[in-house]
């Protein structure tokens, strides 16, 4: 089911599989990047969540700042409320968010509770979030 829409992502939930998936669309501005962060942070709460897919593959550069508000601020939360077991993450193809998401993973590192892995195609990250 879609659980959050609008021009920068896409959220769907699978209740059956216990599995949200995430599909950016560009840049996001602060405002939007941090709306749908939040937005991260009320699915997790309402919904049973233990796999991840987050699909970058047209994410486009985070701002330094949104990248801070991330570590500091959003994943001690996002990791304490949810029960997230697995994060697969699709990389993208810009550059920028590729360091932008390993700089978030390794500073937040000890807030994040949950296995992460990169991948470069949906097939094979559905596949590892789903294993056992």
């Amino acid at each position: 089911m879609v659980y959050f829409q609008n021009d920068r992502i896409l959220i769907t939930y699978d209740e059956g599989a216990a599995l949200v998936r995430t599909q950016w669309k560009g840049f996001a501005n602060s405002e939007e990047y941090r709306q749908i962060l939040n937005t991260y942070l009320q699915l997790v709460t309402e919904k049973k969540v233990l796999r991840w897919i987050g699909d970058n593959t047209n994410a486009k550069a985070i701002r330094p700042s949104d990248q801070e508000w991330t570590v500091q601020e959003w994943a001690p939360k996002f990791s304490a409320q949810g029960n997230v077991e697995r994060m697969a993450v699709i990389v993208s193809k810009d550059i920028f968010n590729k360091m932008a998401v390993d700089n978030i993973l390794l500073k937040a590192g000890i807030a994040v509770r949950f296995d992460t892995h990169y991948f470069d195609n949906e097939a094979a990250a559905l596949a590892w979030v789903m294993e056992a």
